[in-house]
């Protein structure tokens, strides 16, 4: 009886084990995918700066970070059409509008600026006032 107790509580505590381990490596994945992510936006927005052709952005992208061509393609044009524009005006309410940092980052988001960006798709090629005041708008029609 206490053998099959004992054998019991050990392959409880091994589910529990393998369970844990199964999250903590999942999590481990995001994490990496997240840094990887993060990276190649930063070498996007570089080599947007100095005007380098998108395709060759793509190849970059592919080549130092592992990305597919379609992978590449569609973090460079995240980074374009929403990140940036969002970091200009991150800048422009803190330069311009008086906000903290903090408060800026949190005006973007609780205006859900980048799903504007998102569905409204020439809106990032505005300046930041111009994207301010359409957002802002936009919510006054709804």
């Amino acid at each position: 009886m206490g053998k099959n107790i004992s054998d019991y509580l050990y392959g409880a505590g091994n589910i529990m084990l393998n369970a844990t381990r199964e999250v903590v490596q999942r999590h481990e994945d995001e994490s990496v995918q997240a840094e990887r992510n993060y990276g190649a936006g930063i070498l996007i927005q570089a080599l947007f700066e100095v005007n380098v052709e998108d395709d060759v952005i793509i190849s970059l992208v592919q080549k130092y970070y592992g990305f597919s061509e379609r992978e590449s393609e569609e973090l460079m044009v995240s980074e374009r059409t929403i990140n940036i524009p969002c970091q200009k005006l991150e800048t422009f309410l803190v330069r311009s509008e008086g906000y903290t940092r903090d408060e800026a980052v949190n005006f973007i988001l609780k205006n859900g600026i980048p799903d504007f960006l998102r569905e409204k798709k020439v809106s990032w090629k505005l300046s930041p006032r111009e994207l301010l005041l359409k957002v802002e708008k936009e919510q006054q029609n709804y």
